[in-house]
């Protein structure tokens, strides 16, 4: 694909580093030289010194020929010009970060994005309360995505010890599931990929990567240990809409939900329009507010203010008065490990997440940008079987023999109808099959299957 960046901060640097490393012919258009030295002296990309509302960085950057724009400027008016002026140069697809309020979910104000020349909003206050609620809804979830129409779900976890998984191999996990369909599709393990087959054992340390139908939801908690439970009481620092929006939907999750916002007048425009949740004015980096709060035992602090270094603090102020688990936003990424070790179970960073949701609309699987996040050396790939495959009326469990090597079949999606597959499983033609396999053996998968990657 031929792709253009407009705006090489942290997630369009991101961006350009991950799609060049794909093969994409990448472009990026940045103001700053400081930055666009730097791109060229680490990144096979096409660098222009100029802004992205700018038709002519934008001919110069080869807008004629693009398939894609990624308008990610810090400035929400230049994003939403640059994929207005893509639109008039017919570039099919137009993606826009939007870090303004929510103007398209306001009825009272009659904008539209895809008039404006946009077919794909990110709203980065959104994706972080999205990647929150993940979080407490299964704590201990390392990835979370909600594939198909949203009724197949992708879920990485962390094997512990007192896992009824850990220690067991594919074979006797199966077992574990009775009649669910869940399917373990990737180990990683100390930063290696292993496609796993039936005697592959689940350790202690290994993440999983696993694929079900939204009603295994209920047996995969099982396999883990994380019973669900709702939270009684959850607090949330903060003084923006993310906020805002994260108490809200919180009073679904939890019997009692506290707002602390440290700034006065956001804290009553929140108590406002949060009827059912509890808006106090303070500042959780202050031991005392955290008492009056009684955050002792509590099931989640959740610090998402505008001041990153207050919520990295308030955070680790809560764990050491005995909070159960916190977590924090931040856009500092450099220490981030510090602050796991120090006792904060998770740190999110808004940019990462933005990233990695571009990624998705660029790749088009979940698990696919997901593992190129990672820089896990696996290729997913889907492919359609044509006519002439020999895999046709073959049952899944043959794959391996045929190909005389390590193949993961993710899903097949039949019609409208989502498989995850078992080992019984057998191919129809016009099926689309979701693989997983290493890099060098995708060649061999799409001649197995007479087909060119449906991607």
């Amino acid at each position: 694909m031929n792709i253009v960046i407009v705006g090489a901060g942290d997630v369009g640097y991101n961006l350009a580093e991950h799609l060049s490393r794909q093969g994409h012919h990448t472009a990026v258009i940045e103001r700053s030289s400081v930055i666009c030295n730097e791109i060229n002296s680490r990144l096979d990309v096409l660098t222009i010194i100029d802004t992205g509302s700018n038709p002519q960085a934008l001919e110069q950057a080869g807008i004629k020929d693009a398939d894609m724009l990624i308008a990610v400027t810090p400035n929400d008016e230049t994003n939403l010009v640059a994929c207005n002026f893509a639109m008039q140069y017919g570039v099919p697809q137009r993606i826009a970060r939007i870090r303004s309020l929510r103007i398209s979910d306001s009825p009272e104000i009659p904008i539209s994005f895809g008039a404006l020349g946009v077919t794909h909003v990110i709203e980065p206050e959104l994706e972080v309360v999205d990647n929150i609620i993940k979080y407490v809804e299964l704590p201990g979830v390392s990835e979370a995505e909600n594939i198909q129409t949203g009724n197949v779900y992708l879920r990485g976890y962390v094997i512990t010890r007192d896992m009824p998984i850990a220690g067991k191999t594919l074979i006797e996990t199966n077992e574990l599931t009775r009649s669910s369909h869940i399917l373990i599709a990737l180990i990683i393990r100390d930063g290696k990929a292993i496609l796993p087959r039936g005697t592959e054992l689940i350790l202690p340390g290994d993440e999983i990567i696993a694929i079900m139908k939204d009603d295994s939801l209920q047996v995969f908690r099982e396999l883990i240990n994380q019973p669900p439970d709702k939270r009684k009481k959850i607090v949330i620092y903060g003084d923006n809409l993310e906020a805002i929006e994260l108490a809200r939907r919180m009073t679904t999750r939890a019997d009692r939900v506290i707002l602390v916002d440290p700034n006065e007048e956001h804290a009553q425009h929140a108590a406002a329009v949060l009827p059912d949740v509890e808006v106090l004015f303070g500042d959780c980096t202050d031991v005392e507010m955290l008492q009056e709060v009684r955050v002792r035992d509590l099931p989640f602090l959740i610090a998402v203010g505008n001041d990153p270094e207050d919520n990295i603090m308030s955070c680790l102020l809560a764990k050491a008065e005995g909070a159960q688990r916190v977590i924090a936003v931040s856009t500092n990424r450099r220490h981030n490990k510090l602050f796991l070790s120090l006792g904060i179970d998770h740190v999110i960073n808004p940019n990462s997440i933005t990233t990695q949701t571009i990624m998705r609309n660029v790749i088009k699987l979940p698990i696919a940008s997901l593992l190129s996040l990672k820089s896990v050396n696996v290729q997913v790939t889907k492919f359609i079987i044509g006519p002439q495959s020999a895999v046709i009326d073959m049952p899944i469990k043959q794959l391996g023999t045929r190909l005389k090597r390590s193949i993961i079949i993710g899903s097949i999606l039949r019609g409208d109808q989502m498989i995850i597959p078992s080992g019984e499983t057998v191919f129809l033609e016009d099926d689309e099959v979701l693989t997983l396999s290493h890099p060098d053996d995708t060649r061999e998968v799409g001649k197995l299957f007479k087909s060119e990657s449906a991607l």
